[in-house]
Parts: structure tokens; C-alpha cells; sequence
């Protein structure tokens, strides 16, 4: 059995998004990582996703105002 030390970008695209539905393995996790440190396009879009997920959770925890009743026209 042998063991990949590195990513590719569209294997870390995929860990990305298995991230949001669960806890990767600690080898995954550690390749994910060292890809990371080498890879600028796939940091940007792993801080991306890390902002999308912030901004809808925030999103869900606030109340939204009802809308204001049309003005009348003087």
C-alpha cells in the first residue's frame, strides 16, 4: 500500500466540500494541510468557503425586520 503525500487541487476542491459534511481522517486532513501551505488558489477558495459558511450561519441567527408600511403620498 503506498501512501500520496500530495493533493491535487481538484482532490482538495472535493475535501473542501466534504469538510462541510464531515470530520476528515487525520491522514486526509494532513495532505489537506500541506497542500494548503503550498497552494494559493486553493487557500483563497478554502477562505472562501470558511466566509460563505460564517456569513449564512449569521445570517440564519439574525431576525430580519418586517418590512415598513408604504409611505402616503402628500
Amino acid at each position: 500500500m503506498s501512501i500520496k503525500l500530495m493533493l491535487d487541487c481538484r482532490e482538495v476542491a472535493r475535501l473542501i466540500s466534504d469538510r462541510q459534511d464531515r470530520t476528515l481522517a487525520p491522514s486526509e486532513r494532513a495532505q489537506f494541510r500541506l497542500h494548503l501551505v503550498m497552494c494559493r488558489s486553493c487557500r483563497t477558495v478554502d477562505e472562501q468557503m470558511a466566509f460563505l459558511r460564517e456569513a449564512m450561519r449569521r445570517l440564519g441567527q439574525t431576525e430580519l425586520a418586517p418590512p415598513a408600511p408604504p409611505r402616503a403620498q402628500d
